[in-house]
């Protein structure tokens, strides 16, 4: 039988974040996205602002990544109305973009989360402006050619949770689909927290008991 004497802890530990820590080094490059609001997990009448009645919209297929490399945002995979399995807008499709960056990270005005506004930032053109919903034509944003200022300023917005994509319509122009661009984290990154967390308590009880 091997025991766990301190010394042998830390060796695991410190191996186990070594491990860890290259695992999520090698995974870094693409970040899969979710789109979040107030109301739930997608593009929600409910993550508008106000009082909003609608249809429905969100992930398909493969989901939404950006690519920490190529600095390339991918909204292939983002659909609206009954075309995707969602429910159909109030009315024919007028605008679509993505907002930001908010003031601050998920849009928190205080109060919840995911209830500030902001400005355009990018738009966003249709397959179509039907009820029965569409997807974009130009889904493959280079952050790198979009904008006046270097990537890296606009990637830090947008993996603070400081972007929303919103779709507009006749009866609500003020956007009637709303959801937050919120970074998933990978597995790697979260197992590589916990074990810092670990080591980290750990240190504390031998200091403790020492």
């Amino acid at each position: 039988m091997v025991w766990l004497t301190p010394m042998n802890m830390n060796k695991i530990l410190l191996a186990s974040i070594a491990v860890l820590s290259a695992a999520a080094s090698s995974q870094a490059a693409i970040i899969p996205f979710d789109l979040i609001g107030t109301a739930g997990a997608g593009l929600l009448p409910g993550n508008e602002p106000g009082s909003i009645t609608g249809g429905t919209g969100g992930e398909i297929g493969l989901g939404i990544s950006y690519d920490t490399v190529t600095n390339i945002l991918d909204l292939t995979n983002v659909g609206w109305g009954s075309t995707f399995g969602f429910s159909n807008l109030t009315s024919l499709a007028n605008n679509s973009h993505i907002h930001g960056p908010t003031a601050a990270n998920n849009g928190n005005n205080g109060v919840g989360d995911f209830r500030q506004t902001a400005g355009v930032l990018i738009n966003l053109t249709r397959s179509t402006n039907a009820t029965t919903g569409g997807v974009f034509t130009n889904p493959i944003l280079d952050f790198d050619t979009l904008f006046g200022v270097a990537a890296e300023t606009r990637e830090a917005e947008l993996l603070s949770g400081k972007y929303y994509i919103n779709i507009h319509t006749v009866t609500n122009g003020g956007g009637e689909l709303r959801g937050f661009l919120k970074p998933v984290p990978e597995p790697g990154t979260v197992l590589w927290g916990a074990t810092l967390g670990l080591f980290s308590g750990f240190r504390r009880a031998r200091a403790r008991r020492a």
